[in-house]
């Protein structure tokens, strides 16, 4: 595992944001960035829903 790893993976989904940035973005995705209250402290990804992080943390 790298420093950046998903650190569940088994329970990851394809909405975390790092498997959402490996796709094209779109709209629906751009609002995660919208007043972000979350970062993750694997990739240091700023979005609105803890859900969509590996390893959340509220700012």
């Amino acid at each position: 595992m790298t420093e950046n790893d998903c650190l569940n993976p088994e329970e990851h989904c394809d909405l975390h944001m790092c498997q959402l940035k490996a796709t094209k973005l779109s709209a629906e995705v751009d609002k995660l960035y919208e007043d972000p209250k979350f970062v993750c402290t694997n990739c240091g990804v700023k979005v609105n829903k803890k859900e969509n992080l590996c390893c959340p943390k509220p700012l």
